[in-house]
């Protein structure tokens, strides 16, 4: 997903052969390769493909390809998905058995697997000729999948098809993309899932129908519609409002010990009390158009050169309280660095009769940190930063202490539209170890306090920050 808070339909390409996060699965490990090289399409993955756990099919030609979406009795080609580039997005690799066909598609050698089964032909409702662009179809096309394929309509008290029938009114009648904006409004109304929404652009102009859960986020929409500079809530808040929040972060540390790298994604230094800071402030975009392997190959040095000027400190803040998320394999990297031995992390399913496949954490080899750590959570911690506070949450040098979580653990699965727009949506269900799902309420803290405030300038986060140093120093003299 793993995941930004953005992400993209399946977890990013990983780097091959990378071992600090294993699936395991009832199925037995097959060798991994490349869905597409240069080109051209592996011979196993030629064909038709229908994988209805996530309301997707494909059709593999030898030298080209259509990705289709399905929901109900609708099918259409993806507008955002289709070509090679695509497929190298969705589904970068894939595995065949011992007599060569295919047994899955795969994000990543170490990441998600996709069990398609193959058919004999397209569906004819995804091939038939007709308007697929008219505000009735696009409505149809969003809401069915939702019915379909959403897993948290009791976490988040929503029935979809309920919502759809009420709006069958306003749908009929409408006629233009505004209408159409104006009953999708409707639909996705309180329901606080900020991987579910739908994106395009109006008149030139874009827009985001999307939700974010807690006490945080209200305040911060609240400051965002007082300001004029931004029109973007998220492009204010990276940009607008997180760097006051750094300058926080960095005034709590001892002169002479603050760094950071990768731009301001790691900020590290020492508290009093000899205690050390790590804030992993993101996990993904280290470097300009990188794919997931080059994301990682930076990553491994900065995180170096953090742990090897912290392993005197008796004891770590790991600071994820304004991380909104990346890559799954990213998180996993990271985690590795703490674990003392392989450890379960979690599992995760498709809602719609996915196969269950369960994750591990394997320790790094090489710079680690396995003192006490206080990992310092706020409900902007959303994602691939949640699923990493779920792998840390199983070493037993690990307190969580702050805020919970934001809640929002699935990949997003995207869904490019007939005109255009993007469905996003939230389609599998993450457990920890003990088979607990997280989903809309997000993972509490053992220490509870707050952590942001809208105003950096009333000093929250900073005094949160040395709240958790002095409990650190503390409980570990």
């Amino acid at each position: 997903m793993s995941r930004s808070a953005c992400m993209t339909f399946l977890a990013s390409i990983a780097m091959l052969g990378a071992s600090y996060s294993k699936a395991t699965d009832t199925h037995s490990p097959q060798p991994i390769d490349r869905t597409i090289s240069g080109n051209s399409v592996a011979l196993p993955a030629r064909g038709y493909w229908d994988l209805p756990s996530y309301g997707m099919a494909f059709d593999f030609k030898p030298s080209s390809l259509d990705i289709y979406d399905r929901a109900g009795d609708l099918c259409w080609r993806d507008s955002q998905h289709s070509g090679m580039q695509a497929a190298n997005g969705l589904v970068p690799f894939f595995a065949k058995s011992a007599s060569g066909s295919l047994v899955f598609f795969a994000s990543a050698p170490d990441g998600t697997q996709y069990r398609p089964r193959p058919v004999t032909a397209m569906p004819a409702a995804c091939t038939g000729s007709m308007n697929r662009t008219t505000p009735q179809y696009i409505f149809d096309a969003v809401a069915a999948s939702l019915t379909e394929l959403y897993p948290f309509t009791r976490e988040h008290h929503v029935s979809w098809s309920d919502r759809a029938a009420r709006l069958r009114p306003r749908i009929a009648a409408a006629q233009t993309e505004q209408d159409l904006l104006a009953v999708l409004a409707a639909l996705f109304q309180g329901v606080e899932d900020p991987h579910t929404s739908v994106s395009g652009q109006v008149d030139g102009k874009p827009f985001r129908l999307r939700t974010f859960r807690g006490r945080d986020f209200r305040e911060l929409s609240g400051a965002f519609s007082q300001q004029r500079r931004y029109d973007n809530f998220l492009d204010w808040v990276f940009r607008g409002w997180m760097p006051g929040e750094y300058r926080q972060a960095a005034a709590t540390l001892l002169p002479g010990t603050h760094h950071q790298a990768l731009g301001s994604a790691l900020i590290w230094g020492k508290l009093e009390g000899n205690v050390g800071y790590l804030a992993i402030n993101e996990m993904t975009g280290f470097g300009r158009d990188s794919d997931i392997e080059g994301e990682r190959s930076l990553l491994g040095p900065a995180l170096d050169q953090a742990l090897t000027d912290l392993k005197g400190t008796r004891a770590l803040v790991l600071d994820i309280s304004h991380n909104l998320g990346g890559d799954d394999e990213v998180s996993a990297d990271i985690a590795a660095r703490f674990a003392d031995k392989v450890r379960p992390a979690y599992s995760k399913q498709a809602f719609r009769d996915g196969a269950v496949q369960r994750f591990e954490t394997i320790p790094h080899h090489g710079v680690c940190y396995r003192k006490p750590v206080y990992l310092l959570t706020s409900e902007l911690t959303a994602s691939a930063a949640e699923v990493f506070a779920m792998r840390m949450r199983q070493f037993p040098n690990v307190i969580q202490v702050g805020e919970p979580t934001q809640g929002v653990f699935s990949d997003a699965t995207e869904k490019g539209l007939p005109n255009g727009w993007i469905l996003s949506m939230s389609t599998e269900i993450y457990r920890d170890p003990d088979g607990r799902n997280y989903e809309g309420v997000g993972l509490g803290p053992w220490v509870h306090y707050q952590v942001v405030g809208v105003e950096p300038s009333a000093g929250d986060y900073g005094d949160a920050i040395r709240k958790t140093g002095a409990l650190a120093a503390k409980q570990h003299p």
